[in-house]
């Protein structure tokens, strides 16, 4: 395999080509794909012309698709992850050399016979036609028409047509029709390697125009390489995956083999298990949207696939080993991501085996009333609330004999996704703008943002938007405007006003006209369309398209952003300082008065490494270091090793912000190189300080560290203290209630009062936290006398008022207290069942208009169908409350209700139970 990989890089290499590294797989300003799913795609801006410095070029590169997860192990073609060998040329070779080459290789460097290779091509290429006749080749070239050998990037763009080569695996892998041939959708004849000659420019009538510069991409998946040259028939029979899949047979107990359901299952886990891991290093977390929802889903059918073959607890995090030492050597990257893949990947399974352990008990359940069909509706409400798969519900369903309704299944998911979008439209109070008609309107208009040179300037209004009409207007003379108070938009023709972005959130301010007046204030700045700032407004003054005004940030507000941003930077280093360089940013905000990062993390920060990061922060400002942002090539962020965040798009030229003397070359003098487009102070002392606010949890797998810096840390603490001053305010009030409490029980004054109470609006704030927690202490001890006090009054009422009878062959006990808690019910209904034997409990307490109510079955006749949960329901319908629980015990309230008349309606529940049970 990595002889494979070598000999393709070092033959192109020898062809003058620049041998390129493989990028991440998820793509690097790039933020309208996923994943990078071809070897092309790290060379989009040499195909587009927007960059130049090579016209030669070979990779081996990471890829993902996610149209091909449900195809996986069906066939020899389908995989998620696969590593894509690729030769291009940007306006330099052409058809002749690619085909040449590709031929060359295949048949003197990977050794492969032609009896078995078919080259194809478009249908109306006569140029490679020929070409290919030139070659030594065995089978004739087929020719194929343009939904398999014709690429074009769109209806309108570049295009041009392909030439596929084809493998015979032998009529055994085949559908056995006679016109089976390359291009057939079977595994016989196989696509090696696909030639793309990007030659033309599709107009809207279909006519095409010869490209100025033609350009060659090529792609050959290494997997389908190295079955050929292995002679096998199926990627999954390589090096590439067996290994994987034989540790897998050891944890699972059983042969690949064995069954075709558990072949199928076996390749899925290993090709599963490759993409997992590959998904996690890269710091992707399991969720519900995009990348997230991919590595999920992966992980979970995996999992799933598992079950199927009988095991029940978590184990694809053990196939990362096997994973790594497949490609751990080539991608040492992955190799060093090993414990934060492993974590990833643990924790979501144990979170998908918990789901299943609750959705399966649900279904069991439902089972045991064995009914003949499950409803499509039951079947969704076990996928939509419980992550219980379809399919295990149609595996348990049919093991047990019962049908299910897989058409109102969908049709119960149809709604369901039209329910979701209904209210997702619906959502929001800013309507809807055609931001993108506005600019096809106005071509050559480009808001243009001059914030990082100053706070204030001159400008004039470009366009208005009216929130009441949701119109935007550019005409000065048009009826839209903004009226005195009326709520929209304003965009400039340039402007100071930071818009949000990168976690920063956007700036304020105001906008004067050209005599002084105030004609709008300023909430909030977005960029809606890369080609607009707008900002927020209540209007003043009327503001009207083309009016000359001057813009104004706040600058308090923009200045304590820019301390928080600044120290954001320093909190993303210190982490990976502190915690491991595998940490990433996970998301961010960047306010005035605070800031918060999530990050890739699989368990809590303890309080000594929180303290480690605070102080390599705290140290870091204290040096005073200079910030520098500067605009670089893209290039550079992979020279450099800056830090950048997953999918963000940067640009051409983004802009880098350095922190730390002289580190532009030397990554040992700088404390932190990151890709942003935010403000931030020009040196670290500005901040003054940082402090840890708090650190939580954000997701499984994400964690999140808050935090205030610069003179909103004074403020910070001055309304922390203000806390602690109201919280012992609130404490001595509860401790004087509760002392009340016991002295009105006992008859006597309770003795444990501090010698003396601190004034909360005088006393220091250290004295202030000790006498809180010696308050804690004393509230603990209170609370624990007071249930000791009840207890003992209860039990002095155990056996008063408790009424014992019989309904047909049940023994019922009643009864009735004043102010027991529900635990306490509980525990002398179960006290009560034991003295019964046999029968059905109500004890019920009241508390002011409340009243609260346990039921207890015992196990003999819960166990013949009596249900405590479905009696509690029932009384609670009487009190007008609420009410559930299992069948030998449920608990509900509701109002206060006259004791004797609800002992009748539950006895008459009774009853009605026991006659329902005797008559099934």
């Amino acid at each position: 395999m990595s002889q494979l990989r070598s000999r393709f890089l070092s033959f192109f290499d020898r062809r003058a080509h620049n041998v390129i590294a493989s990028s991440p797989i998820v793509p690097q300003g790039d933020p309208t794909l996923l994943f990078t799913s071809a070897g092309m795609v790290p060379f989009k801006p040499y195909f587009l012309g927007l960059k130049s410095g090579i016209s030669r070029a070979a990779s081996c590169q990471r890829c993902f698709r996610t149209t091909d997860i449900d195809r996986v192990g069906t066939t020899a073609r389908h995989l998620t992850f696969f590593e894509m060998l690729g030769n291009f040329s940007f306006g330099d070779y052409f058809k002749g050399e690619a085909i040449a080459w590709a031929w060359e290789f295949l048949t003197k460097e990977a050794g492969l016979d032609p009896k078995r290779l078919t080259p194809t091509v478009f249908k109306d290429d006569e140029e490679a036609y020929t070409l290919w006749s030139k070659q030594p080749i065995v089978n004739p070239v087929v020719r194929l028409g343009e939904d398999t050998n014709f690429w074009a990037v769109g209806p309108t763009g570049p295009c041009g047509p392909c030439s596929e080569i084809y493998i015979d695996l032998g009529a055994e892998s085949g559908c056995g029709k006679p016109s089976c041939a390359p291009g057939c959708d079977c595994d016989r004849y196989l696509e090696i390697w696909n030639l793309v000659f990007m030659q033309f420019d599709r107009q809207a009538d279909g006519k095409l125009i010869p490209l100025p510069q033609r350009n060659i991409d090529t792609g050959m998946g290494l997997e389908r390489l190295t079955l050929a040259v292995s002679g096998k028939k199926s990627p999954f029979e390589t090096e590439l995956f067996w290994p994987i899949m034989e540790a897998a047979a050891d944890i699972l107990k059983t042969l690949p083999g064995k069954t075709p359901q558990t072949k199928l299952a076996f390749r899925i886990i290993g090709d599963h298990a490759r993409g997992a891991c590959v998904l996690a290093a890269e710091g992707i977390i399991p969720s519900n949207v995009e990348r997230g929802y991919v590595l999920r889903r992966l992980i979970r059918r995996a999992v799933r696939y598992g079950q199927l073959l009988g095991h029940r607890g978590p184990f694809l995090h053990r196939l990362v080993d096997p994973t790594l030492k497949i490609l751990g050597e080539q991608y040492p990257e992955l190799a060093k991501a090993r414990s934060q893949i492993e974590n990833t990947i643990r924790a979501e399974e144990d979170r998908f085996l918990e789901t299943l352990e609750k959705g399966e008990r649900e279904l069991r359940a439902i089972l045991e009333s064995k009914p003949q069909q499950i409803a499509g509706e039951v079947a969704f409400k076990l996928y939509d609330t419980f992550g219980f798969p379809f399919e295990l519900t149609k595996e348990i369903c049919v093991g047990a004999g019962v049908a299910v309704d897989e058409t109102g299944f969908a049709r119960a998911q149809t709604q369901a996704a039209e329910v979701a979008r209904a209210g997702w439209r619906g959502s929001g109070e800013k309507p809807s703008i055609n931001y993108e008609g506005f600019v096809k309107a106005n071509p050559g208009l480009r808001c243009e943002f001059h914030g990082y040179q100053t706070m204030s300037l001159e400008t004039r209004i470009v366009g208005v938007i009216r929130y009441k009409k949701a119109e935007l207007s550019t005409d000065p003379n048009a009826e839209l405007q903004l009226l005195p108070g009326d709520e929209g938009e304003v965009i400039l023709h340039k402007t100071p006003f930071y818009a949000e972005g990168g976690g920063q959130v956007g700036d304020r301010g105001v906008v004067f006209d050209d005599v002084g007046n105030k004609v709008a204030e300023v909430h909030d700045t977005q960029r809606p369309h890369p080609d607009i700032i707008a900002h927020r407004v209540t209007a003043l003054r009327l503001i009207r398209p083309g009016l000359k005004v001057k813009a104004e940030v706040d600058r308090h507000h923009r200045e304590t952003v820019r301390y928080h941003h600044t120290a954001t930077h320093l909190l993303n280093a210190a982490l990976r300082q502190v915690l491991g360089p595998n940490v990433r940013q996970a998301g961010s905000l960047v306010a005035p008065d605070r800031l918060r990062f999530d990050f890739t993390y699989p368990k809590p920060v303890t309080p000594e490494q929180q303290k480690a990061i605070e102080d390599s922060v705290n140290a870091a400002i204290a040096a005073d270091m200079p910030v520098e942002p500067q605009e670089r090539p893209v290039g550079d962020v992979d020279s450099l090793g800056a830090t950048t965040l997953l999918g963000e798009s940067y640009g051409e030229r983004p802009r880098f912000v350095l922190i730390g003397p002289k580190g532009w070359n030397d990554p040992q003098q700088r404390y932190s190189l990151e890709l942003c487009g935010g403000t931030h102070v020009h040196h670290t002392g500005e901040i003054r300080h940082m402090k840890i606010v708090k650190e939580s949890s954000v997701a499984a797998g994400i964690r999140r560290i808050e935090a205030v810096a610069g003179p909103a840390l004074e403020e910070h603490q001055r309304m922390v203290e203000e806390g602690h001053r109201k919280q012992l305010e609130e404490m001595l009030e509860k401790y004087l209630k509760l002392t009340a409490e016991v002295q009105e029980l006992t008859g006597k004054p309770f003795k444990a009062i501090p010698r003396r109470l601190p004034d909360p609006a005088t006393a220091p704030l250290p004295e202030i936290k000790r006498s809180i927690e010696a308050l804690r202490e004393l509230e603990k001890m209170l609370k624990a006398e007071l249930t000791n006090l009840k207890s003992q009054a209860l039990a002095q009422q155990a056996h008063v008022g408790r009424v014992v009878f019989e309904v047909g062959p049940l023994k019922v006990c009643v009864q009735k207290f004043k102010e027991a808690e529900i635990a306490t019910l509980r525990s002398m209904s179960d006290q009560i069942k034991g003295e019964l034997g046999s029968g059905v409990v109500l004890l019920g307490s009241t508390e002011g208009e409340k009243l609260s109510f346990v039921v207890g079955v015992t196990a003999d006749l819960a166990g013949k169908g009596q249900h405590a949960g479905e009696i509690a329901r029932a009384v609670a319908e009487v009190i007008g409350g609420k009410a559930g629980g299992r069948p030998d015990f449920a608990q509900g309230g509701g109002r206060d209700y006259d004791w004797d008349s609800l002992v009748k309606k539950f006895t008459a529940l009774v009853e009605t139970a026991v006659k329902t049970k005797s008559n099934r």
